[in-house]
């Protein structure tokens, strides 16, 4: 790591203590950062989390509830409800062209998306909380892996987490290139979709291009299948509501073959919608488009249709204390209220589904971060680390002193 001194993004409202350990918050995120782990496969980057907690003095670490996974308990003064606050630790499978000193040392592995920095985050927060326990109740950190396919967040519950540990509520934040370093964003309810994925198989009957009629020729009814299945959004839906049906692959054939007609074609992509009625209309729409069009047209169709995981719905008045808390810290021309909702899928919702939960976006954009998430040259920005643990911290005690 560069021997200048970290630049703190809002370092005056940054409790002092946090402020100090910028450098040190930097070098770790940035340890990670070259080593990324995916999936659930994420055990070298949960021993290292738990290393550093214990090392701190915090003693209720338990890597044993998750699979590579870790939970830390950190229990107030006094007694009183608890909260939660979970990061998400794994890393996407695509290569590192960020050109930065500390870039991935795992050749087709990458913290595309920022997960280096909520870990971190993570952690000065528990290691502040645990030097300051004059707060009611009880504050438990979940480091989750496997966010990036939609299977972490089920793992954990599965696992009984919550009701183990007793938390009522759990808050989270994600990184946000699209907004400027040193501000905040929320939104209250719907903010980001739910995410189901398809892969469908065309069965015809293979022959020579030249003799089409001796076979059946699945490619343009797949053709036709991909232009009908974009009538579901806007001939189906209603208006108001938003959904998004995606083809994101097409695969016929062999280009070495220029004179053989294939005897199948397979597609895959997502869907997206917010409302959990629209979303089974979508998925009852599908599946008739597709079987209807390849029965018309003497073909077979495979589909396997997937729902992972759920819309994330914030809860109003979690969401409500958390931009009291940051308003309170950081001011208002540093708080966004009002965040378009996203048709990216995020397995937080997993959570919500059983308890209120709020999750929120903290910006990390400069001259020297421009990249958009999953993009190859993306970075996290180590500016925005003691703010981010100064705003989980007081979210937490905030909201834990508001239920005392």
């Amino acid at each position: 790591m560069s021997q200048q001194k970290m630049r703190i993004v809002l370092k005056d409202d940054v409790f002092p203590e946090i402020a100090a350990w910028a450098d040190e918050l930097a070098g770790i995120r940035r340890e990670i950062h070259q080593h990324p782990e995916l999936g659930m496969e994420t055990g070298q980057t949960a021993a290292r989390i738990a290393g550093l907690l214990r090392g701190w003095g915090l003693v209720d670490v338990n890597t044993e509830v998750i699979p590579n996974g870790v939970v830390c308990a950190v229990n107030g003064d006094d007694p009183g409800a608890t909260i939660g606050i979970r990061a998400d630790i794994d890393a996407l499978a695509m290569n590192d062209e960020s050109g930065a000193e500390w870039r991935s040392l795992v050749p087709g592995r990458s913290h595309a998306c920022g997960h280096d920095g909520h870990l971190t985050w993570l952690l000065g927060t528990l290691r502040y909380l645990a030097n300051h326990r004059d707060f009611p109740g009880k504050v438990v950190g979940i480091f989750q892996p496997a966010e990036e396919t939609g299977t972490g967040a089920k793992a954990v519950v599965d696992a009984g987490v919550l009701q183990k540990f007793g938390i009522e509520e759990i808050v989270a934040a994600h990184d946000e290139p699209k907004l400027d370093k040193g501000l905040f964003g929320f939104r209250s309810g719907a903010f980001q979709a739910a995410s189901d994925t398809f892969v469908v198989k065309i069965i015809g009957k293979g022959s020579h291009g030249g003799r089409p009629h001796q076979g059946v020729d699945p490619i343009p009814v797949a053709c036709q299948i991909v232009e009908a299945l974009q009538t579901i959004v806007s001939r189906k839906v209603n208006p108001i509501d938003a959904a998004l049906v995606s083809v994101c692959s097409f695969n016929a054939g062999k280009t070495e073959t220029l004179n053989v007609i294939p005897g199948f074609v397979t597609m895959s992509g997502i869907v997206r919608t917010f409302n959990p009625a629209v979303r089974q209309l979508v998925a009852e729409k599908f599946g008739k488009i597709v079987s209807g069009i390849a029965l018309a047209n003497d073909c077979t169709a495979e589909i396997n249709y997937k729902r992972l995981i759920p819309a994330v719905i914030n809860d109003r008045a979690l969401t409500a204390s958390c931009v009291a808390t940051a308003t309170r810290l950081f001011g208002e021309d540093h708080v966004k209220t009002d965040l378009e909702p996203l048709m990216g899928a995020e397995d937080f919702s997993v959570y919500q589904e059983r308890i209120p939960g709020c999750i929120l976006r903290i910006g990390i954009r400069d001259r020297n971060h421009q990249a958009t998430l999953h993009n190859p040259a993306f970075d996290f920005n180590d500016e925005v680390l003691p703010a981010a643990c100064t705003l989980l911290a007081s979210i937490a005690t905030d909201r834990l002193k508001q239920k005392a």
